[in-house]
């Protein structure tokens, strides 16, 4: 198959109702084509080994399944940890929509904290606002692991809404397993909004306790 036969693929799977649903969710100015998430799935899992369907021909920035299907398949094929690392440091900043960000960490393969570490440090700080969350998102992954608690001394004051958005979510997931240390760096000099936004999420999650999240609840009114 090739990329204009694949797109329209993606066009006879559309369903308008869904597409405009979706449209405002993406929070972006991708078009969306309209495709659920487990035909999107099925699609890429059926097509990304057809060596006619080629990267280099992929039109990105227009359509969000697209874009989709162009990480999901460019790290299918990738053989290693390391090159689906290196294909996300060198594509990341292709991104307009958290859709992306936050539905590519299942292609991954399983990854050692060393190598998320070392992903990690070199793009959290990313001039690019997806690569910057898709740090915070990758993380989620050991938010079990006591050693991802290296990760909040790099949480930095962004005003980019996707991103502290994605570092609420990060410290909110990690308030699971860990609710002092993110309780007590909540109390540290960050941003309002995230210390406001990772409170909303853990009052949201249903793996915290009621007596731990009256505890962050409390949070909002100290200075």
């Amino acid at each position: 198959m090739h990329y204009r036969d694949y797109v329209q693929t993606l066009f006879n799977h559309s369903e308008k109702a869904y597409a405009e649903f979706s449209q405002k969710l993406a929070n972006s100015d991708y078009t969306v084509i309209g495709v659920r998430v487990p035909t999107l799935r099925k699609l890429v899992k059926t097509h990304y080994q057809d060596e006619n369907l080629l990267l280099s021909d992929f039109e990105l920035g227009k359509y969000l399944e697209v874009d989709f299907s162009y990480f999901a398949i460019g790290l299918s094929r990738c053989k290693t940890v390391a090159e689906q690392l290196t294909f996300a440091k060198e594509n990341l900043h292709f991104v307009k929509s958290w859709a992306i960000t936050d539905m590519i960490t299942s292609y991954f393969k399983p990854v050692s904290f060393e190598d998320f570490w070392s992903y990690f440090i070199t793009t959290y700080a990313d001039e690019s606002v997806f690569t910057r969350r898709f740090a915070y998102v990758f993380a989620l992954k050991f938010y079990r692991d006591p050693r991802i608690l290296q990760v909040l001394p790099y949480i930095q004051k962004d005003e980019a809404y996707m991103v502290y958005m994605g570092q609420a979510w990060f410290l909110a997931t990690v308030a699971i397993c860990h609710p002092q240390v993110v309780y007590d760096f909540l109390k540290t000099d960050i941003s309002t909004a995230l210390k406001n936004k990772t409170i909303a999420k853990i009052k949201e999650s249903y793996r915290i306790d009621s007596a731990t999240k009256s505890m962050f609840v409390a949070l909002r009114n100290v200075n």
